[in-house]
């Protein structure tokens, strides 16, 4: 099953308080942006006009990969959502 396939199964119940949040002034000085490649729901963009990374957090599959590849710990916040909100997987 690839993550397309699996994004067919989930639902997003969503939270108006963001589970992730980043330091936009070390995302700035970032050469790599990993996060922008490696997070398997698209979630992290980088601007090239406006030199900012923006994260859309309601489509976050919870997965941690963003904050393992991010070289320079750019992450104020990182946790799962609270209780009642975010992804739920449906396999059957």
């Amino acid at each position: 099953m690839n993550v397309e396939e699996i994004l067919d199964y989930t639902s997003f119940t969503i939270d108006r308080e963001p589970h992730i949040i980043v330091d936009q002034t070390v995302c700035a000085a970032c050469t790599d942006r990993a996060c922008t490649t490696a997070c398997p729901a698209g979630c992290y963009n980088w601007s090239r006009s406006d030199e900012r990374l923006s994260f859309v957090y309601d489509a976050c599959l919870e997965c941690g990969t963003c904050y393992i590849v991010c070289e320079n710990k750019a992450f104020i916040r990182w946790r799962y959502p609270r209780g009642g909100f975010g992804v739920s997987y449906r396999m059957t």
